[in-house]
């Protein structure tokens, strides 16, 4: 199961996202749930990164079931800060929709972040 972590501030910023596990659905290279969340968590880094120029933090480990966390780093820009919680909240949003679809291969929660 891939579990999700969405870590938000007093703000209800999101300040961090959190994905461990693997899906299961099917075996390595024919997971379909799998390659849905990966490419959704890559293409928002990606127009994080490419797009908006923030410097997203991100730390992978494949070595031990799967591990993916990005962490938003302080952006003193308004505008830019705002763009980037959109594309954040839209990763969230989509997650979710691939979790009610395949409820049993992805949980996600939101916490707060200290």
């Amino acid at each position: 199961m891939i579990k999700i972590k969405v870590f938000k501030d007093e703000k209800n910023l999101i300040k961090q996202i959190e994905l461990t596990g693997h899906a299961g659905y099917a075996d390595s290279g024919y997971d379909i749930v799998c390659a849905a969340v990966s490419s959704q968590v890559i293409s928002v880094e990606n127009s994080l990164h490419q797009l908006l120029n923030i410097a997203v933090e991100t730390e992978v480990n494949e070595v031990e079931g799967g591990y993916l966390k990005l962490t938003m780093p302080v952006v003193s820009d308004e505008k830019l800060s705002e763009n980037g919680q959109l594309l954040l909240n839209h990763l969230v949003f989509a997650l979710q929709v691939l979790s009610q679809n395949y409820s049993e291969f992805i949980k996600i929660q939101e916490k707060t972040f200290n």
